[in-house]
C-alpha cells in the first residue's frame, strides 16, 4: 500500500513520479556505478522549481509550508525509482534547521536549501566536542556528506550547524556500498561556533526526522522490489506454464 493516500499526496506522488521517469532516475543512478564524480541529477532544477525540496519549509523562508507528510510522499517515489542525488540528506538538514534552528539560522540557510542552490547532510554519530565555542573531534559518517555545502552534527544531545568549507573541516570517503548517495567521514579541528549556530537539544528530534524520512525512501525500495518480483513471477515459465501458480519468490 503506498503511502499517498489522499487525493492530493496522490497528485503529488504522480507529479514526482512523472518527473523521475521523464529524466530515466534509474539509468542515472545506474551511470553513477562507474562514475569518480557525483554530479547533481539531472531533475535537480526541475524539483527546485517544482517546490519539492522546500515543501516542508515555513513561506517566510521560500519554502512550501506543508509539513513532513508531504516530503515522506515524495521520498517515496524517490526510493521507487532509486534515484540518485542529495534529495534526501538536504531535506534531513532544512528539516531540523527549520524544527530546532534560531530565527537568524533559519533565514540564513532554508531559503537556499529550500531552491537547492545549498545542498546539506545530517550526521548523527562520532564524537565530537564543543568547548568554550570551539569544535573538535570526529563526525562520524555523514551520509551524502560528499555532495554537502552544509553540515549538521551531533554533539552530545546538541546539533552544530557547520559549512564545509570552513578552514577545519576535513571530508574523506567513507567506502560507500551504495555509490548513488556518497557518504564522507567529517573530522573537525578548532573550528569556531557561533552561540547561535547550536542547535540545542536538537539531538533527539533530528534522529526521528531521520528515521522518519529514511524510512519512507526504504518504503518505496521494498515496494519497487515487491513489484519487480510479481512481474518475473508471471513472466517466467517452467513446466508450461508461470511459476507465478506454483512457486514463490523470495528477496532479499
Amino acid at each position: 500500500m503506498p503511502i499517498a493516500i489522499t487525493d492530493e499526496h496522490q497528485e503529488l506522488a504522480s507529479t514526482v513520479r512523472s518527473l523521475l521517469t521523464a529524466h530515466d532516475a534509474l539509468a542515472a543512478t545506474r551511470a553513477l556505478l562507474e562514475s569518480p564524480d557525483e554530479p547533481r541529477p539531472s531533475f535537480w532544477p526541475e524539483m527546485a522549481d517544482l517546490g519539492l525540496l522546500g515543501v516542508h519549509l515555513p513561506e517566510a523562508h521560500g519554502g512550501g509550508g506543508a509539513s513532513l507528510s508531504e516530503l515522506v510522499v515524495i521520498l517515496e517515489e524517490l526510493g521507487r525509482q532509486v534515484a540518485p542525488g542529495p534529495f534526501l540528506p538536504t531535506v534531513l538538514a532544512s528539516a531540523v534547521i527549520a524544527q530546532c534552528g534560531r530565527p537568524e539560522v533559519q533565514a540564513a540557510y532554508l531559503p537556499a536549501l529550500a531552491v537547492g542552490s545549498v545542498t546539506g547532510a545530517l550526521g548523527l554519530g562520532g564524537s565530537l566536542a564543543l568547548d568554550a565555542g570551539t569544535l573538535d573531534g570526529d563526525g562520524g559518517i555523514v551520509l551524502g556528506g560528499q555532495s554537502a555545502d552544509l553540515l549538521l552534527l551531533r554533539v552530545g544531545d546538541d546539533v552544530v550547524v557547520v559549512r564545509r568549507d570552513r578552514e577545519g573541516v576535513t571530508l574523506g570517503g567513507a567506502n560507500d556500498i551504495d555509490p548513488s548517495r556518497r557518504s564522507a567521514s567529517v573530522t573537525v579541528s578548532s573550528v569556531t561556533i557561533a552561540d547561535n549556530e547550536v542547535l540545542v537539544g536538537a539531538a533527539r528530534r533530528a534522529h526521528a526526522v531521520a528515521r522518519t524520512l529514511g524510512t519512507a525512501e526504504a518504503a518505496g525500495l521494498m515496494a519497487a522490489c515487491t513489484d519487480e518480483a510479481v512481474a518475473y513471477a508471471k513472466e517466467r515459465v517452467q513446466f508450461g506454464r508461470p511459476i507465478a501458480t506454483f512457486q514463490a519468490v523470495k528477496h532479499h
